[in-house]
């Protein structure tokens, strides 16, 4: 029996999730800039405090906010720690230690692995069409990296760096599945809040000690303004309309569209760098689309 087409109010969604990519995508390059300028865990824990704050006040206007179960407020916590600093954390660390063109293969796994947990974690059968569809995703990217370029170098001085971005791909893969179930107590909106002020409150004690010894004053003024976009955009924005997603149209359909970003992070850097996309970079990013539409039904 074929499986139904999106619904119209799924599109919309499907939409919103488009945009999310487009910051991630985008987020890249402005990181990138921002971390050349100020300390990496410095970096990460101004914008998670930004991204704190902006989405607190969201909260406020919108009077989203509801009384959180006591019983909740350990999981919460613990699924804060495990999807905004340990991710974290992981993320930075194995991208320092690895190849960019293994972390991109590596975290690309992630939409697999929802689905593996997906499927472990809600008791949701796993179709053919979908293991079909997340495989042709995974194998674009493949191919995207390999048209780049770029020295994949699975050997062992890049060991550590690659279990870490593997690491980190798992992590994001059960952050979906397990918001699922807070969504139907809580806010899109509020679990942003309680889930990235967690990951503010932990990141700001990891950068602490480079915090107290770095020169503030020194800084160009651009970099601060490059902390402060990513964490209104790629956390705050991004992350309540990524956990929108999966509240609407679940986990395994949300985490298809992590594929999309490498393709648009190429387009980006085509238009904005000047960099040149190879034939089998093209291919890659077809096939990974083409990937995506068979797993978003």
């Amino acid at each position: 029996m074929p499986e139904s087409s999106p619904k119209p109010s799924e599109r919309s969604v499907e939409a919103l999730l488009l945009i999310v990519v487009f910051i991630w995508a985008a987020n890249a390059p402005l990181a990138k800039f921002g971390i050349s300028g100020l300390d990496i865990y410095v970096f990460n824990a101004i914008r998670y405090i930004v991204a704190g704050v902006a989405l607190t006040s969201i909260a406020l206007l919108r009077s989203e906010w509801k009384a959180v179960d006591r019983r909740d407020w350990p999981n919460l916590v613990a699924l804060g720690l495990l999807a905004n600093v340990i991710y974290q954390l992981a993320y930075i660390i194995g991208l320092k230690n690895t190849s960019v063109g293994n972390s991109v293969i590596l975290l690309s796994t992630s939409p697999l692995w929802t689905a593996f947990f997906n499927a472990r974690i809600h008791k949701e059968a796993i179709s053919r069409r979908t293991w079909l569809a997340m495989t042709i995703s995974l194998g674009g990217i493949v191919l995207i990296v390999l048209g780049s370029g770029t020295e994949l170098g699975f050997g062992s001085n890049a060991l550590k760096g690659d279990f870490l971005s593997l690491i980190a791909a798992l992590l994001w893969a059960l952050n979906t599945n397990y918001q699922k179930s807070f969504l139907k107590r809580y806010s899109a909106v509020q679990l942003s809040v309680i889930l990235i002020g967690v990951g503010a409150i932990g990141l700001t004690v990891v950068a602490l000690p480079n915090a107290m010894s770095m020169s503030w004053g020194d800084i160009g003024i651009e970099y601060y303004l490059a902390a402060v976009a990513s964490g209104a955009l790629s956390i705050a924005a991004a992350n309540v309309l990524w956990t929108f997603g999966v509240k609407r149209i679940g986990p395994r359909r949300t985490s298809a569209f992590n594929n999309l970003i490498p393709v648009l992070a190429i387009a980006l850097a085509y238009v904005t760098l000047g960099e040149e996309v190879s034939l089998l970079q093209t291919a890659g990013a077809s096939v990974t689309l083409i990937g995506v539409w068979f797993a978003r039904s």
